[in-house]
């Protein structure tokens, strides 16, 4: 059991021939994480340190030369194993049949708790093309909600639809796709404390607007379900989108018609400063696709995403509701429809398996693919002053695993998830 107490501390840097330094912390919780292969970031790469937590902070990260003494609450040797950053989801439905659509706490509750149990610390809870009604239920159950001990941290909501295209809509409902209205932006508006961003096709009539309206209230605007040639995208980059909403998926791509069309997938691709989120699920995106989107953009340019519905953590052929589809797990993703009407309605994947595909099926460096899914979503959100890096002053939202991708521990702000190892 974890108690406070008053101790010193010394911290001893032979490296620069500081002389040593005394602290005192009176009474604080800390733990020291010992013989741990950090990832700390894709720059300094992986190093085997220790970690010191205290009352859910990090408090530092001391080199091999540096010494570190005090009678801590905790000490947990990580024999060998990773210890990287919490995971930060940006785009998430659901879990275990339930659906960010419910707008209920319990619902919020029981979607955030799976996913944290997989690694993920921090999530954006996302909606489908809906009713207005229905978008404010959702943005009124997250101005409520408040972070238990369990769950992953929740940071908003992210509005996928309503404004797609007809030709792009994927797996949400045509019934609810329409144009955008002056009356109806305003109303979410209201609620532009809760809303991280908003997903749309930028050729639709109104839809530049509605991007200026979402910069100047600081929510990122964010591309996708979109039938937009080159030129449409590239108007909406100008008139403040920065993001794409899962690449190569439900968006416009080149194709041959005389000549050759570029869509926004291409524009994507190419143009600076435009993250391109992306779902690693070995599903919606093949293994060359996603490593010609990191070769393009860098680590830095890319965000993984779960995209996770709410059959997330069902048995394969279990039946699920996505925004009034009817759904089924199969092939290690969902589906709606049958035959040639069969598509895709999102992954029922973790953010971390996504991760692990970059590794193992993509090739990129572990440190790089941990940073696609933790500090570069981190900063698309603003919140990378608190979260997303193994960082002293950052919460300590930390993921054990090791080289089998057992994940062996998870804690969010210091505090570890159910007893025993994680998974």
């Amino acid at each position: 059991m974890l108690f406070t107490f008053a101790a010193w501390w010394t911290v001893s840097s032979s490296s620069h021939g500081d002389n040593v330094s005394r602290y005192l912390r009176l009474a604080s919780v800390m733990t020291l994480f010992t013989n741990a292969r950090l990832i700390i970031s894709p720059e300094a790469g992986i190093k085997t340190r220790s970690l010191l937590v205290e009352d859910g902070i990090i408090s530092a990260i001391p080199t091999q030369e540096e010494g570190l003494r005090a009678p801590f609450d905790e000490e947990i040797d990580c024999g060998g194993d990773f210890l990287g950053p919490g995971l930060v989801d940006i785009h998430c439905h659901g879990a275990i049949g339930r659906d960010t659509m419910e707008a209920s706490d319990g619902a919020f509750r029981a979607i955030l708790s799976h996913h944290a149990l997989s690694g993920t610390t921090t999530a954006v809870l996302t909606t489908v093309a809906a009713t207005l009604g229905e978008m404010l239920a959702v943005l009124r159950c997250a101005g409520n909600h408040r972070s238990s001990e369990g769950t992953a941290r929740l940071t908003g909501v992210h509005l996928e639809g309503p404004y797609f295209s007809p030709l792009r809509r994927g797996a949400h409902r045509a019934d609810r796709l329409r144009l955008p209205s002056d009356e109806e932006t305003q109303q979410l508006l209201d609620h532009a404390a809760l809303i991280r961003r908003m997903t749309l096709a930028p050729e639709l009539p109104g839809s530049l607007d509605v991007v200026r309206r979402l910069v100047q209230k600081g929510i990122m605007a964010s591309a996708g379900h979109s039938d937009a040639s080159r030129d449409e995208a590239l108007a909406g980059f100008h008139a403040g989108i920065r993001q794409v909403t899962h690449l190569h998926n439900a968006m416009s791509s080149v194709h041959k018609t005389g000549d050759h069309r570029e869509g926004l997938a291409e524009a994507a691709l190419v143009t600076e400063g435009i993250l391109c989120e992306v779902i690693a699920d070995g599903v919606h995106v093949s293994p060359s696709q996603l490593r010609e989107a990191w070769l393009a953009k860098g680590w830095h340019g890319i965000a993984l995403v779960s995209d996770a519905t709410a059959g997330a953590g069902l048995e394969e052929g279990a039946a699920f509701d996505l925004g009034g589809l009817s759904c089924r797990v199969e092939g290690k993703a969902a589906w709606t429809g049958e035959g040639e009407f069969q598509r895709l309605a999102g992954s029922t994947a973790s953010l971390f398996e996504g991760v692990r595909t970059m590794v193992e099926s993509v090739g990129v460096p572990l440190e790089e693919a941990i940073a696609m899914a933790s500090i570069t979503p981190a900063r698309s959100l603003g919140i990378e002053h608190q979260s997303g890096s193994l960082e002293a002053g950052k919460n300590a939202d930390l993921i054990r695993f090791d080289e089998g991708w057992n994940l062996k521990g998870v804690w969010i702000g210091g505090r570890r998830l159910g007893r025993g190892d994680v998974g």
